[in-house]
């Protein structure tokens, strides 16, 4: 992780810090008034930053590595310089409509362990770390557990077929209304690089999901703030070399491959 990069992050736990714990009073008419405390920090991943796990058994002829459900798919550094014909099995979707290998396919991880580390461990995990640090400052700044939420998706998809296969855009919305009875208050979303086209998808799909009438209010209830970070394509230009020529990220693996 760069120290660019590494700063934006600390800048953003900052940021969460300043709305969650330090922003517990305002002043009003000369008295401090409010309290925050009863915010949510909802975290909207970016592009290729969450975990996908196996839900095939694959059997892998020309390895002694093999896949089985559950097992780590993106990213597993192991299987993939070992057994890369397999990995792309469960890694890739088909060009045209996006549907899984007829051997092997892969689905996101939950939670915040779907976040932090990609391919945890001693030496691969600080090398594949996305939220984790963000995360440790977040528990070293004395933020709630239930304070904050992650919201991974298969970042392979389309926004269309987000919703279509997996109901992503309803569950975001019912993590909303969850964080709100669970904390008694709205919701700041932290939305990364991809992830602010998802979030801005889910508005508009919101906009259609219940009556005009309510979506202002429904906004106002559940969502008191948004950070967007990174955001293609002016926040995030690899982006741009990413759809016109493929991206490997640095992994062993043709860019061919990735279009």
């Amino acid at each position: 992780m760069g120290g660019g990069e590494e700063q934006e992050r600390r800048r953003l736990v900052l940021a969460l810090v300043a709305v969650l714990l330090l922003g517990s009073f305002q002043v009003s008419q000369g008295e401090l008034k409010g309290d925050y405390s009863k915010l949510s920090g909802i975290i909207i991943p970016g592009f290729a930053s969450t975990q996908l796990r196996a839900w095939s058994i694959l059997d892998c002829p020309y390895s002694p590595l093999d896949f089985n459900p559950l097992d780590l798919v993106w990213l597993d550094t192991t299987k993939l310089l070992s057994a890369v014909n397999c990995w792309l099995k469960c890694m890739l979707l088909d060009p045209y409509n996006q549907t899984d290998h007829p051997e092997c396919k892969s689905r996101p991880d939950s939670g915040l362990s779907a976040i932090t580390e990609l391919d945890p461990g001693y030496i691969t995990g600080p090398l594949s770390s996305v939220w984790k640090e963000w995360v440790k400052w977040c528990i070293e700044f004395g933020i709630e557990a239930n304070a904050i939420i992650a919201v991974p998706y298969d970042w392979r998809l389309p926004p269309s077929l987000l919703e279509e296969r997996d109901l992503y855009f309803h569950k975001l919305k019912l993590t909303f209304e969850t964080a709100l009875k669970l904390r008694g208050g709205p919701s700041v979303v932290f939305a990364h690089s991809l992830g602010n086209h998802v979030f801005r998808y889910f508005l508009e799909w919101l906009k259609l999901e219940i009556a005009p009438k309510h979506y202002i209010q429904w906004l106002d209830e559940h969502i008191y703030a948004y950070f967007a970070v990174g955001a293609p394509l002016l926040g995030a230009t690899e982006t741009v070399k990413a759809t016109l020529s493929g991206n490997t990220f640095g992994l062993p693996v043709s860019e061919v491959t990735f279009l």
